[in-house]
């Protein structure tokens, strides 16, 4: 009787301390369920429904939640559209010349279909720089200001109102008909 008083004794501490270590296994699938789906939606309802169903269902409700669980947590989706706008803009970066709209390529000096100057040779060690930079980058030689070509007086750009004249004109103002934006003054 002494045998098996002890006996039952070491199996109701065994029993209670793995009812406790499973109470606590609970408890801990519990946190850790909301603490994953808080991570994975901003969504309320979803956050509670997963409390309520791992906590009313314990070893089943964790794998319905594995199994119904978004797949990429919030900073996951975040990173993924950082990189998607990265390459976007990578995309749209490609050069394109800023007469015609065209694409051109980063060596190109001039455009080909409209023969705008798109870069300049240093002077110093001939690699491509803007037009605009007043220094070269690889070279720290500084450049020499950019002097837009003139205009002929009698030629004005219907795109630009800057040719146009501020004073009423003498004559005509005609444009060719193979060439809409020449504009020349006839008498």
């Amino acid at each position: 009787m002494i045998l098996s008083d002890t006996l039952l004794n070491y199996l109701t501490i065994g029993v209670i301390i793995f009812l406790g270590l499973f109470v606590a296994l609970w408890i801990s699938l519990i946190i850790w369920a909301y603490r994953d789906m808080r991570s994975r939606s901003r969504d309320l309802f979803a956050q509670v429904l997963t409390i309520l169903v791992v906590t009313l269902l314990p070893v089943i409700g964790i794998l319905i939640y594995l199994i119904l669980r978004p797949a990429e947590t919030l900073s996951e989706a975040f990173e993924r559209s950082l990189l998607e706008e990265s390459l976007l803009q990578e995309i749209e970066k490609k050069s394109h010349c800023p007469g015609c709209s065209r694409h051109v390529q980063s060596r190109w000096q001039a455009c080909p279909y409209c023969h705008v100057r798109l870069k300049q040779a240093c002077v110093n060690c001939q690699e491509l720089v803007e037009m605009q930079w007043t220094i070269c980058p690889y070279c720290t030689a500084e450049q020499p200001p950019v002097v837009p070509p003139p205009v002929p007086a009698n030629e004005v750009d219907a795109y630009d109102s800057t040719y146009l004249p501020s004073e009423p004109v003498d004559g005509i103002l005609e444009y060719e008909e193979d060439d809409p934006t020449s504009w020349t003054i006839s008498d």
